[in-house]
């Protein structure tokens, strides 16, 4: 069912102008569906329609003002008409600016306002224009011609209802304007609102980015701080046992020194001792025979043979070597302490040069080779090593100490594994065994000089203190990682240039 059927009464006379009124017709049906729905009509299909009713107004109004021109028609009459024509085409572009704004419109708004224009404008404008011209076409003046239609309005009760429905057309075309400029007006607010919220999201957005990225600052400065601290702590803790170390060393070296002349005198004395005591024994083996063939009763037998007695001759030839022995083994024992103190407080620099370390490591195992094959399996992983700038008889000390150590830790049986490699222009050794492991308490202590857990007299504690110095003197660094029942390693690092010049002579 067509939602404007046309009408005889909508026929003016005019061919072009009811052909183009009957087009009209025809295209407010075929969108009529479209724009009566409830829902708003896309602002797309809303354009291609307002485009085709450009088109037929320009079209449309340009016929009707030249057939007016061309007829000569009252100016009245003329200015009359094309205010009906402007009006149309206002209300055209009011819909476009709608469409506009809000990508939609209500299409019922768009066809009441077609429905009602074409009906009024048909019945009422084209039909005074097409009488008019009509009048004209048959001999009458324009001026002849608009006083008769004139004076035909005024006595047609038709014409009066025309006036009305115009004023009322008139009226809701107003209404229909001034809604559409509240709705403007209205999407404006909407549209400043939003952009309002817009602004002040963006703002809570930058404000909570600055606050992030304060916070991110903080935190980042705190974790410096907290680096830091522990930079100075670790810093601390080297400047107090570089100080410990330095002190000691100074108390050794003194020690040494003053150690080793009593041993040299005590050493040569014991020597000559023993030769004393083998003459004499040799006297009284010589003495022995010549008291035995004397006879029984002999004062002079019987009074070596008590005193022979009472000094327990025979047991001090067996005692006095051993006791000389033993005597000799521990005067060694101090000078192996000594030794040690000496190398701990770096007496003997040596000669600094070009060393495999992989090579002073394997010499080192051999040396020792024997107080580790009855109880360790020793297993290699050495990696491919350059050339160290170092003293490679300290190293192989350090490396000694260390391999000592781990044969200790271990009480049966276990495994001893040696690893090696290279990276940012330093070499490490790791050293590391399968024994008991160290609990923390110990572990914090392990590098203080006289500190051990060995029992009385089994221990020094200068093994881990000497090898300690030994690497800070090539500027590297040693460290340990170990738990009780996993085992211990010793990590060693140290630069392949070697110290810097200057600390050959004085480390």
């Amino acid at each position: 069912m067509a939602f404007m059927n046309w009408s005889r009464h909508f026929v003016t006379g005019i061919e072009i102008v009811d052909r183009e009124h009957r087009g009209l017709v025809d295209l407010i049906n075929g969108v009529a569906p479209l724009l009566a729905s409830s829902e708003p009509v896309s602002g797309e299909d809303v354009e291609t329609l307002l485009d085709d009713l450009d088109t037929y107004a320009q079209t449309h109004f340009r016929d009707e003002e030249r057939l007016m021109s061309e007829a000569g028609m009252d100016a009245y009459g003329i200015e009359q008409q094309v205010h009906a024509h402007r009006a149309f085409v206002d209300e055209l572009a009011s819909m476009r600016r709608e469409v506009g704004a809000n990508g939609e419109l209500d299409g019922r708004l768009l066809l009441r306002f077609l429905a009602n224009w074409l009906s009024f404008h048909m019945l009422a404008d084209d039909q005074l224009m097409a009488r008019k011209l009509v009048l004209i076409a048959s001999g009458h003046t324009p001026a002849e011609a608009a006083k008769q239609v004139r004076e035909a309005k005024e006595d047609s009760a038709q014409a009066v209802l025309a006036d009305a429905l115009i004023d009322l057309y008139g009226v809701v075309s107003a209404r229909n304007r001034a809604l559409l400029q509240s709705n403007e007006q209205l999407k404006s607010a909407r549209n400043a609102l939003a952009e309002v919220n817009s602004r002040l999201e963006q703002q809570i957005d930058e404000r909570t980015r600055e606050l992030s990225q304060s916070n991110a600052e903080l935190l980042r400065e705190q974790a410096e701080l907290h680096q830091a601290m522990e930079a100075v702590e670790r810093t601390q803790s080297q400047l107090l046992q570089s100080e410990k170390m330095a002190a000691v060393g100074q108390l050794a070296a003194g020690v040494a020194h003053e150690i080793n002349n009593p041993i040299g005198f005590v050493s040569s004395n014991l020597g000559s001792l023993r030769a004393y005591v083998d003459r004499l024994l040799e006297v009284v083996d010589l003495a022995a025979p010549a008291v035995a063939r004397l006879p029984a009763d002999d004062p002079a037998r019987l009074a070596v043979e008590e005193a022979w007695h009472a000094a327990e001759v025979d047991f001090m030839r067996e005692d006095i070597p051993a006791l000389i022995g033993e005597s000799a083994e521990g005067l060694a024992r101090v000078r192996k302490i000594v030794a040690d103190l000496k190398d701990f407080s770096h007496v003997d620099e040596g000669v600094w040069q070009d060393a495999d370390i992989n090579g002073g490591l394997e010499s080192t195992l051999n040396v020792i080779w024997n107080e580790l094959k009855y109880k360790a399996q020793v297993v290699r992983d050495l990696g491919d090593l350059p050339a160290v700038r170092c003293i490679p008889a300290q190293l192989n000390q350090v490396f000694m100490n260390l391999l000592v150590n781990a044969g200790q830790a271990i009480e049966s049986a276990g495994t001893i594994t040696l690893r090696s490699g290279y990276e940012d222009r330093h070499v490490w050794v790791e050293i590391e065994d399968s024994g008991g492991g160290m609990p923390p308490e110990v572990q914090k202590r392990i590098f203080e000089p006289f500190f051990t857990t060995k029992p009385v007299g089994q221990g020094t504690g200068l093994g881990l203190p000497i090898s300690w110095e030994i690497v800070q003197r090539h500027e590297g660094t040693i460290s340990v990682d170990s738990e009780p029942g996993r085992g211990t390693c010793f990590r060693i690092r140290l630069p392949v240039a070697g110290a810097q010049p200057g600390t050959e002579a004085a480390p």
